[in-house]
This record gives C-alpha cells, structure tokens and sequence, in this order.
C-alpha cells in the first residue's frame, strides 16, 4: 500500500474557476490568426520562434486544480481525487483522497526535498529532491514538474538553440533535442500550446509521455482540463489520467503540512 501510495502522491504532479465559465477549444477553435510559421532551422529563425513559442507558456504566481485522476500501475487500478496547488518556483503541493473524500496521502515538494504522507498507515517520509531521480533524469528540475503538470515549455529545456531542431506540417510544430543525456520532445497545436510532451533517456531505458488535451479558456489562458501519462523505467510502466474539473490561477493558495508526533518516520 505504501508503494502504490508514493507512486500516485509521485505521479500526481508528474500533474478565475472555469468550472462553469471554461470555453472548450476543439478542431477549429485551435486555429490561431497568429499561427507560428517555422521558416528554417536556421540559428536567428529558431531564436525567434522560441522567443515567440514562450509568450504562450501559462503567465501564472499561483495555481490550484480539482481533478479526477485514474491510476494503473500493472493490474492495479486506482480512482481518486486530487487537489493540486502550486506556488511559482517554490512548492507544489497534492492532496490525495478515496472513496467518500477520505483524504489518504499528502505531498509537499519543494526545490529540494519530496514530503509524502501516508495517512492510512500514519507513515511520513522525507526525501532530498534528488529522490525523483529514481524515476526520471537527473537532469530534471522543479521548473519542469511545474511545466509538466501545466502544459509549458520548459526554458533550460530549449536553452541550447543549436540542439534544437523544428519541423512542421498542415497540423502541428514539433520541436525535438537533446539536454545532456535526456532527449525530449514537443508536439504543438496550431495555437503553439503543447498536445504532445516526451522525455526519455536510452541509458536508463526512462520514458515519460505527456498528452495533454481539451484545451479551455481560464483566467484568459488556454489550459488543458485532460491530462494522460505514460511513465517506464524499462521494468514497469505506470498510467494515468488526470481530468481537472476546476481551475484558478493567480489566487491566494493554502499548503497545509504537518506531521503529528504519532506518524512513523520512513528512512
């Protein structure tokens, strides 16, 4: 129980309300009048279609999401809901609960360390950040749990124009390279925000596919309301989906976080 527990608190972020105001965005509401053209691969193009690409990333100082989340790990399957809130740069913060809204684990990771309460079991765990590395690159970063999960492109990602390259077709913009030993990949709508995200590392057979999808109008902003992961470390692969229900941005957000005397400490 404990495993499966980390592993969903794990995957959860690896994920004004427009709960009743949110306008879907479908085929030919994703064309955009300033649709980006990729002219070349040539050094000053790419520079300018990043600069371009990024003023679509999400423009937020504090997110919180409702969400039902599926989780399959093997022949286990999990149903829960999961209320997900992030401060820019500085927490991401899960709750998770089960049947009835019972509340059974709680996540706090911050730019250096992965809280994780196991609430059934009364059982607490603290982590270095460098503990995710079990399960991607240690080249990932705080930032890119945060782009992950909100559907941005990642800066230090894309930081490296040379080992950048662009394609297009009628349909979408891919952008694909190598940071380090980490290979990624992005799959974008015709209005330049990401349906497709993948990072995978051929040394340690680690693959993570993000598909995002249902794109809605909040706050102003397009953000996915689905959201669909594929994580493999060559051994086993885990699946989930998270289908966000409620979404504010730029809101006061609470993080509540503390670990009664009578929780056992996990080493």
């Amino acid at each position: 129980m404990w495993n499966k527990i980390v592993w969903i608190g794990v995957l959860a972020f690896l994920l004004s309300s427009c709960s009743s105001k949110k306008k879907l965005l479908k085929g030919a509401d994703l064309k955009s009048e300033n649709e980006l053209v990729v002219k070349d691969n040539t050094r000053e193009a790419k520079k300018t279609t990043l600069r371009n690409l990024f003023l679509t990333n999400l423009n937020y100082s504090t997110f919180s999401g409702k969400a039902k989340m599926r989780l399959d790990i093997g022949k286990d399957n999990f149903d829960v809901t999961s209320n997900i809130r992030i401060e820019k740069d500085k927490k991401i913060w899960i709750s998770i609960s089960a049947t009835l809204g019972i509340e059974v684990a709680r996540v706090l990771i911050t730019p250096d360390s992965v809280q994780i309460l196991n609430k059934l079991q009364s059982e607490y765990m603290v982590k270095p950040f460098g503990y995710l590395y079990r399960f991607a690159s240690s080249d990932l970063t705080f930032s890119n749990l945060q782009d992950l999960l909100l559907a941005n492109l990642s800066v230090n990602l894309l930081s490296d124009i040379d080992a950048v390259n662009f394609q297009q077709d009628p349909n979408s913009v891919q952008l694909d390279g190598k940071l380090n030993e980490l290979s990624f990949l992005y799959k974008l709508n015709n209005n330049n925000r990401p349906y497709q995200f993948r990072l995978s590392q051929l040394s340690k057979k680690q693959l993570l596919e993000a598909n995002y999808g249902e794109y809605a109008i909040a706050s102003g902003q397009e953000f996915p309301m689905l959201l669909k992961m594929i994580i493999s470390d060559g051994r086993q692969e885990i699946k989930t989906e998270i289908n966000f229900n409620k979404v504010t941005f730029n809101e006061p957000v609470e993080m509540p976080f503390s670990v009664s005397s009578r929780y056992k400490v996990i080493r």
